[in-house]
């Protein structure tokens, strides 16, 4: 029974627990080759959808059997209204899981041919940040809590302590750019954050070597 055991484990990927519950979504970090080097085209969602008002990527959840590229490249066709051979990708940054069964993961890609266009069903306009204001400006941190809030039917009789037991509550870290008067933060941040500091670690790297 031990040796069957071994011989399944030895084979298994380690996955997620609970994946299948997971919202996945795949934005795309949109890259412009402007005068002055490249720049990041930003979305303002329109009033009339989720969040409205925010900055964000294009993108959103992935379909079933939809690659995470692929996902990516649908929805900017779609918000921006160009075409996928308009789209240049790159290749992936580092994506971020929001702790409630949300990951969001992001490609990175070049517009070739964009003329600033998008759909004003989703999108109330777009524009453009340097690139080099994110590899140059540290963001703003803030702290949320994360709390713990079982539902009216919880059998809290099962349990030691009850209604009064102790859950263990965290914290996440909140990311603010403040541009020209335009407000940056949450997830949007974190992922152009992550994106700018990887491209200086590469950069730090590739001059240490030199």
């Amino acid at each position: 029974m031990i040796s069957h055991i071994e011989t399944v484990f030895r084979k298994h990927v380690p996955g997620r627990i609970d994946s299948e519950k997971e919202f996945r979504a795949a934005v795309l970090i949109p890259l412009i080759d402007g005068p002055k080097g490249p720049e990041v085209l930003f979305e303002v969602r329109a009033g009339s959808i989720l969040q409205g008002g925010d900055i964000s990527f294009p993108g959103g959840g992935m379909e079933e059997g939809e690659t995470i590229a692929r996902t990516a490249v649908r929805e900017t066709c779609e918000e921006l209204c160009i075409k996928a051979e308009q789209i240049r990708l790159i290749g992936q940054s580092d994506y971020f899981s929001t702790g409630k069964g949300r990951t969001i993961y992001a490609c990175v890609g070049e517009l070739t041919g964009y003329d600033g266009t998008f759909s004003p069903d989703e999108v109330a306009e777009v524009f453009t940040v340097p690139l080099s204001f994110f590899q140059e400006t540290e963001p703003e941190r803030y702290r949320v809590s994360l709390n713990e809030e079982p539902e009216d039917d919880f059998p809290f009789d099962r349990i030691v302590g009850g209604r009064n037991y102790r859950w263990i509550n965290g914290k996440r870290e909140i990311l603010f750019y403040n541009y020209e008067g335009r407000t940056i933060w949450g997830i949007t941040a974190k992922l152009i954050h992550a994106f700018a500091r990887i491209l200086r670690e590469e950069e730090t790297k590739s001059d240490g070597q030199k």
